[in-house]
Order: C-alpha cells, then structure tokens, then sequence
C-alpha cells in the first residue's frame, strides 16, 4: 500500500537564502515590498522622528509631501547591495 522510498534530507543552512531582519517583508502602506526606508523628523504633535518603510509607488506618490516635511529617504534596492541616505529633495 505504501511504497517505500529514501527520506529526503534538509540542505544545510547555508544553502538557503536569507534576507536581511532588519528590513520588514513588507511596507508600511501596503502588502508591497519597501523599496524605501523614510525617516520623518519630529513635527508639532509628534516629539520623535518616525522611520516608514514605503513601496515604490507610495513612495512616489508622496514624494512631495515627503520634500516639504524634510524626510530623510534610503533606497534600499541599490546595485551594489549598500542602502544610501540621502535627502528626499535631492532625489528625482
């Protein structure tokens, strides 16, 4: 009834991929992927700077915004695998 049959082994751990914990599998504005880490600093009613973590396309649907308030954006899909800080006005 049953046929018989070689177990199958688990690789070894550093055959899987991992990603980095530090980064949330997804955004804080949808189930996307973040493409982009932003640092808004305080404001009247909020005494701390808030990271979000923002998809591509709410990131660019409120780049603006993001330019006024003075964020601070990471990219974090870069090709050479480094995240870069830069000023949300200086990115176009």
């Amino acid at each position: 009834m049953f046929s018989r049959h070689q177990a199958h082994e688990t690789p070894a751990p550093e055959y899987f991929t991992f990603t980095d914990p530090a980064i949330p599998s997804r955004a804080c504005c949808c189930p996307a992927r973040p493409v982009v880490k932003v640092m808004m600093p305080p404001a009247p009613g909020r005494p701390r700077p808030v990271d979000l973590w923002l998809c591509g396309h709410h990131y660019h649907a409120s780049f603006l915004a993001l330019q006024m308030a003075g964020a601070v954006v990471e990219e974090l899909d870069r090709p050479s695998g480094e995240p870069q800080a830069s000023h949300a006005s200086s990115i176009a």
